[in-house]
């Protein structure tokens, strides 16, 4: 395979995690399996693309000061008896019935952040949250962590608009937070999935070229209109979604 098209596909991963703080997970299943693995191997793999690409992100996000620690470290630590369920759970359930799943969240994420409309201004991103509604932080959590768990994905296509539209924060603020619950989440699902399928070569290329795109990502994001990244997002959804509803009829 030309060395060119894992670099090529790590870069557009990363540029996208370090921009909207979640859908490189949803992109790389199906980009992983365009390159030629299996379901497993490819779900597996964009754990630690994933994770490697968060860490880059969140670096460069924090000095900018943009990440909300506790709410990152506690939405991630919350969601990760998720992550190991759902992981579990991965492996006894039919393929088609995951990519069903997949899909209807796809959807589900993608129409709340298009009928969501984020106005804030980056000065926003320094004012304190409203109390959160606890409960609320738990379910979501554990919800994120199972999701991240069984389809093998960072859970920032979720984190994202659980953050901006159940806890209000700014949507800049929220990407950047997001990547905390990323590189938490799936550093536990991927010890409970283990390293049995992953390529070691392949995920080496993908996960530098993902690294350099999720930094690029983060240095540009604040100059992108928040209401724009948020759309952005929701179209990043639904693109997917349409992907892998036309590869489970096609299957």
């Amino acid at each position: 395979m030309p060395l060119l098209l894992p670099v090529a596909a790590g870069l557009a991963l990363g540029a996208v995690m370090g921009l909207l703080g979640g859908g490189g997970g949803v992109l790389a299943v199906p980009i992983l399996l365009a390159l030629g693995l299996s379901l497993d191997a490819a779900a597996t793999t964009s754990l630690v693309v994933v994770g490697v690409g968060a860490a880059a992100g969140l670096a460069t996000h924090a000095r900018g000061g943009r990440v909300d620690w506790v709410i990152g470290l506690m939405f991630g630590a919350l969601g990760s008896a998720g992550a190991i369920a759902g992981s579990r759970l991965a492996f006894a359930v039919d393929d088609r019935v995951q990519l069903a799943g997949f899909v209807v969240l796809l959807a589900l994420a993608a129409y709340g952040m298009l009928r969501g409309r984020s106005e804030s201004s980056p000065e926003d991103d320094d004012k304190p949250l409203p109390d959160p509604n606890w409960a609320v932080v738990v379910l979501l959590a554990s919800g994120v962590g199972l999701v991240t768990g069984f389809f093998g994905v960072g859970g920032g296509f979720i984190a994202v608009p659980a953050l901006v539209l159940a806890l209000r924060m700014p949507m800049r603020r929220a990407s950047a937070t997001a990547l905390v619950v990323i590189l938490v989440n799936v550093t536990v699902a991927f010890l409970a999935h283990g390293t049995e399928h992953v390529d070691g070569g392949l995920t080496a290329v993908v996960a530098v070229g993902t690294a350099v795109g999720a930094v690029l990502g983060a240095v540009l994001q604040p100059r992108i209109p928040s209401a724009a990244l948020q759309r952005t997002f929701g179209v990043l959804l639904l693109v997917v979604a349409a992907y892998q509803t036309a590869q489970l009829v096609l299957a």
